[in-house]
């Protein structure tokens, strides 16, 4: 847990933000009004095995079982998770696409997308009210002629902040604006490995000129099946989920950080969480891939030392590399340098790294497995990295 205790002589607040790992460091901080008011901060970001219980991927038990485990065993929490058969691992792919677009209230927000749900169909998924409660605005609603929103916040049920947060929220969900989201049917398609970004591309051109949906579009494409089309669903409502569950948790550090910037004269003992980074550089990236008519004659072309990556990282879980093709040229890619060999599927992938030291540099080789009826030629470098800490 992060927790954050705020203590003054006038009045006392208490707020816990919930997070499963980390680095746990308390201080005390004096401020007085004979100085210039000094607000609490706090960086608040969501952890993946937060955003896994959040929507509902696992069970608070089964992660709590998962992280004892990983006091023993220093594997990382998604590989306990999926060795312990409680999330597969697509799906834990896919809950990793998220976990960038929750470092604060601001990405949160942002991460809007799909049709436009009413605010109290938003809490009710999140958790944050009962049918009942719901129930009770409405019929307030009714007597006071108050938008319900004031009603909520009349009632104690959310903060002006959250209120704010989920309008803003809300009002991205009615967007049409194409930027990429990890709750777009699309994206998740493309993290959990069913489609490529160019096939979904295609698909969304398609779809701008009919009246139809993208899933239907997509299947009568051939570009995937209808049940990946229903997961992916399936997913997109989880996702929403841990995002609104999020969103009111990083607004209620935004009240905290306000309340504390308000106080004259406050002492503060704050127990906060040291989050996760993991900063990378590709070093000597090979910019074409060289295919020859020997190469296809054998069905793949090796890549010796085709990347050198560095990494620098403070987390002790080690974290996630993510590689992503957009080019169909190979329809497997085995990776060497990273322990073991890693085989990879195109499209998205992603392979668990160990972090031993602060500073890592890996030197990455190639076996391309070639797709039928390739020519040969330079081709722009087929695949993207990126780094998700754990």
């Amino acid at each position: 847990m992060i927790g954050c205790r705020i203590t003054s002589a006038e009045s006392s607040r208490a707020m816990m933000i919930s997070a499963n790992t980390g680095t746990i460091q308390e201080m005390s901080i004096g401020t007085s009004n004979k100085g210039s008011n000094m607000a609490l901060q706090i960086k608040a970001g969501r952890y993946i095995g937060q955003i896994l219980v959040d929507g509902g991927f696992v069970s608070p038990h089964d992660l709590e079982l998962a992280l004892q485990e990983q006091k023993s065993t220093n594997d990382l929490l998604g590989q306990v998770l999926t060795r312990m058969g409680v999330i597969d691992p697509t799906e834990l792919t896919v809950a990793l696409s998220l976990q960038e677009q929750l470092l604060s209230l601001e990405d949160a927000v942002k991460a809007a997308a799909g049709v436009r749900q009413m605010l109290g169909a938003l809490l009710l998924q999140a958790g944050k009210i009962s049918e009942e409660q719901l129930e009770q605005a409405i019929a307030e609603q009714k007597k006071s002629g108050e938008k319900l929103g004031e009603i909520f916040v009349r009632l104690g049920f959310l903060t002006e902040r959250q209120l704010d947060a989920l309008l803003d929220f809300q009002q991205g969900q009615g967007s049409s604006q194409s930027t990429l989201s990890p709750i777009k049917l699309g994206d998740i398609l493309v993290s959990a490995g069913y489609i490529s970004r160019e096939k979904l591309d295609s698909a969304l051109s398609k779809q701008t000129n009919s009246r139809k949906k993208l899933g239907e579009v997509l299947i009568e494409e051939g570009y995937v099946m209808p049940q990946h089309v229903q997961h992916g669903i399936h997913l997109q409502q989880k996702l929403l989920t841990s995002i609104l569950v999020a969103l009111l948790a990083l607004a209620s550090v935004s009240d905290a950080q306000a309340a504390s910037s308000k106080s004259s004269s406050t002492q503060l003992k704050v127990s906060a969480t040291v989050l996760p980074y993991t900063q990378m550089s590709v070093h000597n990236q090979s910019a074409m891939l060289i295919i020859t008519e020997t190469d296809i004659s054998r069905g793949f072309v090796d890549v010796p030392g085709g990347s050198s990556i560095e990494m620098k990282s403070n987390s002790r879980d080690g974290h996630y590399l993510s590689f992503e093709s957009s080019a169909e040229i190979f329809r497997q890619v085995r990776i060497d340098g990273l322990g073991k060999p890693a085989l990879l599927g195109a499209g998205s992938s992603i392979v668990p790294v160990a972090m031993e030291g602060r500073e890592v540099r890996i030197q990455l080789s190639y076996r391309f497995i070639l797709s039928e009826n390739i020519q040969p030629g330079a081709y722009p470098w087929p695949l993207t990295v990126s780094v998700i800490p754990m």
